[in-house]
């Protein structure tokens, strides 16, 4: 059958089997690969649903076998040949059921895997290069490299992270380390610096950028970041953090940790205007220059007001730049007066949101302080984006850890 299949442009695939009672095979049906009707698995919640397609069409062709008990004769009792989809001379190159790697392929898979950690296109281009006659689909490169990734332990995975850290600060007491655990004993809250962080930040703490990013480890906990940037104009990760949760609450508790660690609170702190934030640098760092993000204020806008202001939102946009490039105060406060009045629909949003904090993301007060030409947390999204990199939202925390010390040393040289 299965010859018989590749003649004909398609692959066959076993289907019903029943034995007799001695176990000899009494029944056998086969049919095409794409036969059956699609049966979604789906969830009761709506965010878990996967919406892809199905290759089965409901592929008519079928043919079924009976074999008689103490019997040599096999026949074919039932043999459908028609075909709704088209019929491929090459379907044993393409076919799931036909497709395979070579060994000598699957070798080179698994040290590029075990010993170089690299991801799926870093390997195509190197398989590609040893071995240019072999034509490997991505889908199957991806299921071997999975095959040979090396499985993280994952029993006592925050325990084995701190033990790390702390045997650090046992050989350097200049590191700095802090963490929280809850009633269950678990791990809620964990912050720490090299004394080579602690060092850059304090001769590069005249700006300082913090963001976070999730999707970096298995428990689903932000991790906080926050860069200098040095003489040569370079990003340099000065401390890190991995919290539960975004509140006021632990933001504040992480701010605490950056001046217990430097005594020394930033001259200029960026961030992506968040409130919670917002909140804890105001009782914690109590001389530091806040700035907001100005691509995150940008990208607030049309969600919140687009809708209300219609056809008039394109101009509205150049408006409002046109106030926030405004370098006296007296032009700023002229135009945000002309920019309410002419958008009413959108005052509301505009002095509840926005103006409070214009002191942190309008020119005419930023530009009267030293920000390194700094308006974004771009560089920090950038660093997220490298980081993420080598890592899955199925990474352990120690994982997370080794990412971010290879950054370091690569910072370092």
């Amino acid at each position: 059958m299965e010859a018989y299949g590749k003649k004909h442009g398609f692959a066959i695939i076993k289907k019903r089997l029943i034995r007799h009672e001695d176990g000899s095979i009494k029944h056998r049906s086969f049919g095409c690969e794409f036969g059956g009707r699609h049966q979604p698995r789906k969830q009761v919640d709506i965010n878990n649903h996967r919406d892809r397609k199905s290759k089965r069409q409901q592929y008519a062709w079928n043919a079924n076998f009976n074999c008689p008990q103490n019997s040599q004769i096999i026949g074919l009792t039932t043999f459908n040949n028609s075909h709704n989809h088209a019929l491929f001379p090459d379907t044993e190159k393409y076919s799931s059921k036909y497709r395979c790697i070579s060994d000598d392929v699957l070798k080179e898979v698994q040290f590029l895997t075990q010993h170089g950690n690299l991801p799926i296109t870093t390997q195509r281009k190197l398989l590609k290069a040893k071995f240019p006659t072999i034509s490997i689909l991505d889908c199957d490169l991806a299921n071997a490299i999975q095959k040979y990734k090396v499985k993280s332990d994952v029993t006592h995975d925050a325990s084995h992270l701190l033990k790390t850290l702390m045997q650090q600060k046992s050989n350097d007491p200049g590191w700095f380390i802090e963490f929280q655990l809850d009633q269950e004993n678990r791990l809620t809250r964990l912050f720490w610096m090299s004394p080579t962080q602690i060092a850059l930040w304090l001769e590069y703490h005249d700006v300082i950028l913090n963001d976070n990013t999730a999707k970096s480890n298995r428990y689903q906990m932000p991790l906080s970041l926050f860069l200098a940037v040095d003489n040569n104009t370079r990003s340099r990760l000065v401390a890190q953090a991995l919290v539960s949760d975004e509140t006021t609450e632990s933001y504040k508790w992480i701010l605490e940790c950056t001046k217990n660690a430097t005594m020394a609170e930033p001259l200029v702190f960026v961030t992506d205007a968040d409130p919670a934030v917002d909140a804890a640098i105001v009782q914690v760092y109590e001389t530091t220059y806040s700035i907001h993000c100005i691509f995150h204020i940008g990208e607030n806008l049309p969600k919140n007001i687009k809708s209300k202001l219609s056809d008039q939102y394109e101009r509205f946009i150049h408006d409002f730049y046109q106030c926030r490039n405004s370098l006296c105060e007296e032009l700023f406060y002229e135009r945000w007066s002309s920019l309410t009045e002419k958008y009413p629909s959108v005052k509301d949003y505009l002095m509840r949101a926005l103006y409070p904090s214009r002191q942190a993301w309008a020119r005419a007060f930023t530009s009267k302080i030293f920000t390194a030409g700094i308006q974004t947390t771009s560089r920090v999204e950038g660093y997220n984006n490298v980081i993420k990199r080598e890592l899955t939202a199925s990474s352990t925390l120690c994982d997370l850890a080794s990412v971010l010390d290879a950054r370091l040393e690569n910072e370092m040289q």
